[in-house]
């Protein structure tokens, strides 16, 4: 079950700095004002990197990766629940099965017992 969990932190850590690196690309190379896109990707390349790390960490066992993992998959829900009022929803479907899923499995008994083990 950690093995999963990590494994899902990770890809979400790759899809969130690929996005972000794709988008501050993207807004590069536009002219015209392009500061709140490339602030945008930045702060998703880097929060895509920290998952990246948290996920590592997951991996081999460390509760202390748990807190910022689960506060890093709060947020994506209101966000997702928004692109899913607005009609995207492409973009809120993964968000929500992401989110979702990292959030389920930290509720579940056996990784419950696993964290407070340790």
């Amino acid at each position: 079950m950690l093995r999963r969990l990590s494994l899902l932190v990770l890809v979400e850590g790759a899809a969130l700095l690929l996005l972000g690196l794709g988008y501050g690309g993207y807004a590069l190379s536009r002219s015209g004002d392009h500061a709140p896109a490339e602030l945008a990707g930045a702060a998703a390349a880097v929060t895509g990197a920290l998952l990246l790390l948290l996920g590592r960490a997951l991996d081999r066992g460390k509760a202390w990766a748990r807190g910022p993992v689960v506060t890093l998959n709060i947020f994506p829900l209101p966000v997702a629940l928004q692109a899913l009022s607005a009609g995207a929803w492409w973009v809120a479907v993964p968000l929500l099965l992401l989110a979702g899923s990292v959030l389920y499995l930290f509720a579940t008994p056996e990784l419950r017992d696993t964290f407070r083990e340790r």
